[in-house]
C-alpha cells in the first residue's frame, strides 16, 4: 500500500488531450483551444479516443490496422487545479505512478520531470513552485515507437522474438508492440494515478521482512518505516491478527527512520490454496499528523528445493513451502487488456479465483508484461496462489549500456520493495526466454560467444544484487527457461516444452516425454468461445478461414500449425460452431495429456522428478485465437475444466502399455487416503469388456503406483476407464478413447440432461459419450463441462446463472450444437 499523507489530492478529473501538432511551437501547441477532448486519468489516449468517436474498437474485425497512427504520434495532457496557500513548514510533492512511457512535464510552465520508463513512479518536490490558487500541469508524451527507433538507429539492431525490434531499448510493456497472441496497440498516457501530497512530515517505504523459525512455531515481523520532512511527533507502529485484533503496539519517536520487531508465538500459517488457510497479520504505521500506511503479511516460509532425484540425472526444482514439498500446477498469466487502466480490482480477483477454483497454487507473471497492480497480488495472498515473477524482459537480447541498466537498476527497486511483503511472492525471475534467443544466436551455451549477451549482466549481477539487498527470503533464479548452459535442459532448472505445437509439432499424446524438472510453459492453441468470436465479426465472416478469424490469431502460422493438431485429432469442420468445438477439444485433450503426464513424475521425497507445469497462458488481453484457457470475455475454455481434473488434489491417471493398462493415483494432501478403485473397459457402444474394484490407500504428498490392469481387447475399439470413489461419490476419474479420434465410428450416446434445480443439472447416457459441452448464457459459470460419460452413471454438474432456453449441448460424433429441450423432445 502507497502511505499516504491526511492532505492529498488526487488529480483525476478535468484533464484534456489532444494529438500534438509538430508544425506549430510547442507552448503555442498547449495554449491553442483547438482539438483538446477530455481525457481519463488513469487512462490512455485509446481509451479516450475510443471513448470520443474517434477510433473505431481496436478489437472488432480488422480494425487494429487502421488505429496504427495513434502510437506514432506524440501526444499533449494538460490540468489546470487549485491549490490553498501552503502553511509555513508545508512540503508538497506531485506523484506520478505511471507514466507510458517517454514523458515530459511542466508545472505552471517550468520543466518539473522527464521520465522514460513506464514501470518506475515519479515523486517531485514543487512546494515552491505551486501558486496559491490556479495551477496548471501540461504532459508531453514522445511516440514511444518513433523514439525507440531513434535509439535503435544510433545503438545498433539487436535480435528478437515478437514485435518491432526498437523495444528492446524502451521500458515500456512489450506486448504493446504485439506479440504473437496479441495486437500492436502502443499505449501512451497518465496509465497510473496522479496526486498531490501536502505534508510537514510523511511515512514512506513500510517494510516488513516476516521471519518463521524452523520449527515453524515462531514468528518476528521486524517492521521498519521511513519519516520524511519535519521529524516531530511519534509513530506508532501496530501488528494485528488475522481477526484484526491487536498483537502488539509500539510508540517511537519520529526519527529518520523508524523500527520495531514483534513476536509471534504459534503464529498462524499462510498456506498455498489446497494445503490450508490463508491467514494475513496486518502491519501498521501511524504518523501524528502524517497519515498511515499498512501491509498485509502472511506467515509463511518458502524455498525452492534444488537436490540429486534419486537414480536420475540433474537436480530437482521444487517449492517448498512451511517445510512441505508442493506441486505447482498452474498458469502464466499476460496483462489481461491491452488497456490496462480497464482492470479492475474486482476483474482480477474474478480472473484469480478461475485459475484457484481449477485447483491451480501458481500463477507466473510474465516478463513481457508489467508489474501488476497491487489488486493482482493482494487477490493471489487471499486466494492462496504462490507467484512466480518475473522481470519485465521477454524474448530478445537486450543491451546494458549505463544508462538502459541505470533505469533497469531503479525499475527493479521500486518493484521488489513494492512486492516484497507479499506471501504468495514465491520467485523472482530475471527474465522470459533469453537466455534461448542468445543461445539460438551462439551468444550463449557450449561454444558461444557470451561478449555478445550484454543482458547477461542484467540478469546474473545487476537483478541478483537488487534482489539480495532488498528481499533475501526470496529466492532469484536467472531467466525461465533456464536450465545453466541448456536452456533446453529436461534435468536442471525450469524448461518451456514447445516441442509441442512448436518446433517439430510433436504429437500432444507424447507431452509426457518432453518433460522438465518444471515445466513453466506448454500449451496449445483454440479458437474463444463462438459468442466472443460472433461480437467481433461480420457476419460474412463468420468461417474457419475468414480473413478477420485469421487476423485474431496472431501466431504468423497460427492457422496452419492448428489445422494439423485439429486434422490429426478429428475431421476438420468447415462450420464455425463446429471448428471451434474441435479446436477447443483438441486444446482439452492436449493439456489433459501434459498435466496428467507430468504430475505422475512428482514421486515422492527424494525423487521430485517434475515439480510443476504452468500452462501458457491463463487468460487474453483481446478476443483471440490463442494458447489462453480463458477467453477475453472471461468465459473458460473447455481446456480449463479439463486441468481443473487433472490437478484434483487427488487424482487418478492412466498409461497405456503393450502389457496392459498402467494406473497410478496421486495425493497432494498431508494424510493418507484410502479410496475405491475402479477400473472398467468397455466398447464403444458400451458393452463392458472387463471390470475390478479394489480398495487402495494412497500415501501423503505421493504418487501412488496401482499396478497394470489386463486389457485382452482391440485398443482400435476400446475405451478404458479409472475412477477414484470415496463411498459412492466419485473424487477423480479418466477415460481414455482409441486414437485418432477421427477413426471412430461412434453411435448415438443416448444423451440425457435433466435439470435439478436451478443450481444443479444431471447428465447421463446409455452409450459412451466423449466431449460433452455444455453452454448456456454468457454469465453461467459451470462447476465441471467437456465431459467423457460412460454407462451407468450420472454425473450431476453445479451451476450459477444458469438459463434453460439458452442451454444447448455438443459432444464428439454429433452434427451439430443442439438446444437441449429439443433435443429431448426429440
Amino acid at each position: 500500500m502507497t502511505p499516504t499523507p491526511p492532505n492529498t489530492q488526487l488529480l483525476h478529473t478535468g484533464w484534456q488531450f489532444k494529438a500534438r501538432a509538430p508544425q506549430i511551437p510547442l507552448n503555442d501547441d498547449f495554449t491553442s483551444d483547438s482539438d483538446w477532448t477530455a481525457a481519463s486519468v488513469p487512462g490512455t489516449v485509446h481509451q479516450d479516443l475510443l471513448a470520443a468517436g474517434r477510433i473505431p474498437d481496436p478489437n472488432v474485425g480488422l480494425n487494429e490496422q487502421g488505429v496504427q497512427w495513434v502510437g506514432k504520434t506524440d501526444w499533449l495532457y494538460r490540468l489546470e487545479f487549485d491549490v490553498p496557500s501552503l502553511k509555513a513548514g508545508e512540503q508538497a510533492d506531485l506523484c506520478f505512478d505511471g507514466l507510458d512511457t517517454f514523458a515530459r512535464v511542466w508545472l505552471n510552465g517550468e520543466l518539473i520531470l522527464e521520465s522514460g520508463n513506464m514501470f518506475v513512479p515519479r515523486r517531485v518536490a514543487v512546494a515552491g513552485k505551486l501558486r496559491e490558487g490556479s495551477n496548471e500541469l501540461r504532459v508531453l508524451f514522445t511516440s514511444a515507437l518513433l523514439r525507440g527507433q531513434a535509439i535503435e538507429a544510433e545503438l545498433g539492431q539487436r535480435q528478437l522474438w515478437n514485435g518491432d525490434s526498437s523495444r528492446l531499448y524502451v521500458r515500456k510493456a512489450q506486448y504493446h508492440y504485439g506479440w504473437d497472441w496479441g495486437p500492436v496497440l502502443m499505449t501512451a498516457g497518465l496509465w497510473r494515478g496522479v496526486r498531490l501530497e501536502v505534508y510537514t512530515a510523511r511515512l514512506d517505504e513500510l517494510a516488513c521482512a516476516m521471519s518463521l523459525s524452523n520449527n515453524l512455531k515462531r514468528a518476528e515481523f521486524p517492521v521498519s518505516v521511513n519519516v520524511k520532512g519535519q521529524l516531530s511527533g511519534n509513530v506508532v507502529l501496530e501488528l494485528l491478527g488475522p481477526d484484526g485484533a491487536a498483537v502488539g503496539s509500539e510508540t517511537l519517536p519520529a526519527a529518520g527512520t523508524v523500527a520495531h520487531t514483534f513476536s509471534v508465538e504459534n503464529p498462524a500459517l499462510w498456506w498455498p490454496a489446497g494445503h490450508g488457510g490463508q491467514p494475513l497479520y496486518t502491519v501498521r504505521a501511524r504518523l501524528d499528523g502524517g497519515g498511515s500506511a499498512s501491509l498485509r503479511v502472511g506467515v509463511r516460509s518458502i524455498k525452492l528445493v534444488q537436490e540429486p532425484v534419486a537414480g536420475e540425472e540433474g537436480t530437482s526444482f521444487f517449492f517448498e513451502v512451511n517445510g512441505t514439498a508442493i506441486f505447482c500446477g498452474g498458469a502464466n498469466w499476460i496483462p489481461d487488456d491491452n488497456f490496462l487502466p480497464r482492470i479492475t480490482p474486482e476483474r482480477y480477483r474474478t480472473r484469480l479465483t478461475q485459475a484457484r477454483d481449477a485447483n491451480m497454487v501458481m500463477v507466473r507473471v510474465w516478463g513481457g508484461g508489467i508489474y501488476e497492480d497491487d489488486a493482482f497480488y493482494d487477490a493471489c495472498d487471499g486466494l492462496g496462489l504462490l507467484v512466480w515473477q518475473d522481470f519485465m524482459f521477454a524474448c530478445g537480447m537486450y543491451p546494458a549500456h549505463p544508462e538502459f541498466q541505470a533505469s533497469v537498476k531503479e525499475e527493479a527497486e521500486v518493484a521488489v520493495r513494492r512486492l516484497r511483503h507479499h506471501a504468495c511472492l514465491a520467485l523472482w525471475c530475471g527474465n522470459n526466454e533469453d537466455y534461448q534467443i542468445a543461445s539460438s544466436v551462439g551468444a550463449y551455451g557450449p561454444g558461444g560467444d557470451e561478449s555478445r549477451f550484454d543482458a547477461l549482466s542484467t540478469y546474473e549481477e545487476l537483478l541478483p544484487e537488487v534482489c539480495a539487498r532488498l528481499d533475501p527470503a526470496t529466492p532469484y533464479w536467472p531467466g525461465s527457461a533456464y536450465g545453466g548452459p541448456d536452456s533446453t535442459s529436461q534435468t536442471v532448472g525450469d524448461r518451456h516444452t514447445w516441442d509441442v505445437w512448436h518446433g517439430a509439432m510433436a504429437p500432444y499424446q507424447d507431452y509426457p516425454r518432453y518433460e522438465g524438472r518444471f515445466v513453466s510453459e506448454f500449451g496449445m492453441q483454440s479458437l474463444p468461445s463462438l459468442a466472443l468470436l460472433e461480437s467481433v465479426t461480420a457476419p460474412e465472416e463468420r468461417f474457419p478461414a475468414s480473413r478477420t478469424l485469421e487476423h485474431h490469431n496472431k501466431a504468423g502460422d497460427g492457422p496452419r500449425r492448428l489445422n494439423v493438431y485439429i486434422g490429426d485429432t478429428v475431421t476438420i469442420p468447415a462450420d464455425l460452431p463446429g471448428y471451434v468445438y474441435a479446436s477447443q477439444l483438441v486444446q482439452a485433450e492436449a493439456l489433459a495429456s501434459a498435466y496428467r503426464g507430468w504430475r505422475r513424475r512428482w514421486g515422492k521425497g527424494g525423487q521430485r522428478a517434475v515439480s510443476g507445469a504452468l500452462v501458457w497462458q491463463l487468460n487474453d488481453c483481446w478476443p483471440v485465437t490463442s494458447w489462453a484457457i480463458i477467453d477475453s470475455s472471461g468465459q473458460p475454455k473447455p481446456s480449463y475444466y479439463a486441468i481443473k481434473r487433472a490437478l484434483l488434489p487427488v487424482g487418478i491417471g492412466l498409461a497405456l502399455g503393450q502389457q496392459g493398462v498402467e494406473v497410478w493415483a496421486v495425493n497432494d494432501t498431508a494424510q493418507p487416503q484410502t479410496v475405491t478403485l475402479e477400473f472398467r473397459a468397455l466398447t464403444l457402444d458400451g458393452q463392458e469388456l472387463a471390470a475390478d474394484t479394489r480398495e487402495v490407500t494412497l500415501t501423503a504428498n505421493e504418487v501412488t503406483e496401482l499396478g497394470k490392469f489386463a486389457a485382452e481387447h482391440d485398443a482400435a475399439s476400446t475405451i478404458v476407464a479409472a475412477t477414484l470413489r470415496r463411498g459412492a461419490a466419485m473424487i477423480a476419474q479418466e477415460v481414455r478413447w482409441p486414437e485418432p479420434f477421427k477413426y471412430l465410428t461412434l453411435p448415438d450416446p443416448g444423451l440425457k440432461v435433466e435439470i435439478l434445480s436451478p443450481t444443479s443439472l444431471q447428465v447421463s447416457v446409455l452409450r459412451p459419450a466423449k466431449g460433452v459441452w455444455l453452454e448456456s448464457a454468457p454469465e453461467t459459470v459451470w462447476d465441471d463441462n467437456m465431459l467423457d460419460l460412460l454407462p451407468g452413471e450420472a454425473r450431476v454438474i453445479e451451476v450459477q446463472n444458469l438459463d434453460p432456453q439458452t442451454l444447448t449441448v455438443r459432444w464428439l460424433g454429433a452434427e451439430e450444437t443442439v438446444k437441449v429441450a429439443e433435443y429431448e423432445r426429440a
